[in-house]
């Protein structure tokens, strides 16, 4: 595939790189998940600074707070700020909850809610993982019962992400007991400070930060329900569309291959770059082959998404595939060419690129994030290649087996 971008959008390219190569100190670690307070302080000053230059949420309708950059203009920039390592504090509000709004809220919700997120004034959790509720979602067990002019919820989410103090929850509830279970949830947009509501940090090996929450008879204003209810769960597979277009993450893989190259390029083993072997030359290349891929996949879902009045909505996405299938390979064979060093963490003395391909490595080892690897491969069945549905009564018998033999182990 061959595409080019205007002279306006090349320009836009350089204003947008030269913001954050001129804002980013040089100790900057990218894509770095470990959020001391020092750290998060500083990234709320990025965003301040992002936000007036109208680069927080350019592609947004002007009447919400957006600059109206049409969609391969804000796939230039998700690719500038992948190559930068940067990610705002809000990404949940600016990628989920603000676009949902658009959808699915009323007037009123959508006038209350989406202009501070606009201006950077929030930060938004998304609350809809359980403990038995993961890629399987409908079969969330918050319960939200009907109370007069509010809704009180009871239950617990976990592996929420999240290293900033969150103002809202975006959580699906179950409000109905109903067969099939996916008819009975509800989507809310939860304000995180209200009483009861508690939260547990869940630290991770790569240094970013999950959580617990627990709801305890957790009273919530009618008025921050979204969408109808019983219907979340059709809701939430819209959310999904737009948690999975990845166009930003070839563009993190690219950076840190460019590294990688000028570390082999500099470093010897036995008296001789690294650059020199063979072995290492060819995996170098292959790295760089896999990342042009997975960029042009991502421009491709860009390009279908700008296009979507015109040829319809697009069946499926190949972008987050490739992100997923792609991340932990990578790792392996960037740490596997450093050998030992590669396992010395940030700080060590003698640690090769500021100990980022370790970061890397412990934070491929769970790639749950957006839907697991193996719900990506079902959606690609069904959607690309018109596969049938697995039937519901063999999806239940192999849950069953799996947890029998899980228990028996």
């Amino acid at each position: 595939m061959e595409f080019g971008f205007t002279e306006h959008q090349e320009k836009l390219r350089k204003e947008i790189r030269e913001f954050f190569s001129s804002e980013l100190p040089e100790d900057y670690e990218p894509d770095t998940e470990n959020m001391g307070k020092e750290v998060q302080a500083f990234m709320m000053q990025l965003k301040d600074k992002a936000v007036k230059k109208g680069y927080y949420v350019p592609g947004w309708p002007k009447e919400y707070g957006g600059a109206g950059y049409t969609e391969i203009d804000q796939g230039i920039l998700d690719e500038e700020m992948g190559y930068a390592g940067v990610l705002w504090p809000d990404f949940l509000g600016l990628h989920l909850v603000g676009p949902t709004l658009m959808m699915i809220g009323t007037e009123e919700q959508k006038k209350r809610f989406i202009p501070p997120i606009a201006r950077g004034e929030t930060v938004c959790f998304e609350a809809f993982t359980e403990p038995e509720a993961g890629s399987d979602e409908a079969n969330v067990q918050l319960k939200a019962v009907e109370d007069g002019d509010s809704f009180v919820l009871s239950g617990q989410k976990v592996f929420i992400s999240g290293a900033f103090e969150p103002n809202w929850l975006f959580t699906l509830a179950r409000t109905t007991q109903t067969v099939p279970k996916h008819r009975g949830l509800t989507l809310f947009l939860v304000p995180a400070n209200l009483p009861g509501i508690t939260f547990r940090p869940l630290p991770t090996m790569g240094g970013g930060r999950q959580n617990e929450i627990y709801f305890d008879e957790v009273r919530v204003s009618k008025e921050y329900l979204l969408g109808e209810i019983n219907r979340g769960f059709y809701h939430a597979m819209m959310v999904f569309e737009f948690e999975r277009r990845m166009t930003g993450a070839a563009s993190r893989g690219k950076r840190q291959l460019e590294e990688l190259i000028a570390f082999c390029k500099e470093t010897k083993r036995d008296g001789k770059p690294l650059m020199e072997d063979p072995h290492v030359r060819d995996t170098l290349a292959g790295l760089a082959i896999q990342c042009e891929v997975q960029r042009l996949a991502g421009w491709h879902s860009t390009w279908a998404f700008a296009e979507r009045d015109e040829i319809g909505p697009m069946p499926y996405d190949l972008s987050n595939y490739y992100a997923k299938k792609w991340a932990a390979p990578h790792a392996k064979a960037m740490t596997d060419i450093i050998g030992l060093y590669a396992q010395l963490r940030t700080g060590s003395k003698w640690v090769p690129m500021m100990g980022r391909l370790e970061r890397m490595w412990k934070v491929t080892r769970s790639m749950h994030a957006g839907g697991t690897f193996e719900v990506i491969k079902i959606v690609l069945a069904q959607r690309g290649l018109g596969l049938p549905r697995i039937p519901a009564q063999l999806m239940t018998a192999a849950g069953e087996a799996i947890k029998k033999g899980s228990k028996s182990a």
